[in-house]
């Protein structure tokens, strides 16, 4: 069985709307659960989300700050993990995976990423850029 996702539109920072490889997520933890659309990053090692996403989780964030390296530069960040759920008609995936939590003082505005370790190891990934969909099988 498969997911498939049709690209999302979505607002970059500078107002402009593009098409992206972007899915629907359910985030939660303590008890609460949250939907976010996340963007499918292959170019990343590791998911990363910003720090009011992570306090409205209640991650734990009393962990050694660290450096997060990505195309914008370096960042500080926390490393910790959180509750996903991936959900398509009777089909759902829920899993916890490793995340880099941006503190909100570095970026003004970012998406969540989903990244390789974690996420992407979980699922065969297809890119169909022509035809704006993502395709997500599942890897046992």
């Amino acid at each position: 069985m498969s997911l498939t996702f049709k690209y999302k539109r979505v607002k970059r920072p500078n107002n402009i709307e593009v098409k992206s490889p972007s899915i629907p997520i359910t985030l939660w933890d303590a008890g609460q659960r949250f939907e976010f659309i996340a963007l499918l990053d292959s170019g990343a090692d590791i998911s990363v989300v910003p720090q009011d996403v992570a306090e409205l989780l209640g991650l734990d964030l009393n962990k050694p700050k660290e450096e997060a390296r990505g195309i914008g530069g370096k960042v500080p960040a926390i490393q910790t993990n959180m509750n996903i759920e991936l959900k398509r008609s009777h089909e759902a995936y829920n899993f916890r995976i490793p995340v880099k939590v941006i503190l909100k003082d570095e970026i003004e505005e970012m998406p969540i990423l989903l990244g390789r370790a974690g996420f992407f190891d979980k699922f065969i990934v297809t890119f169909n850029q022509k035809e704006e969909k993502i395709t997500l099988k599942r890897n046992l």
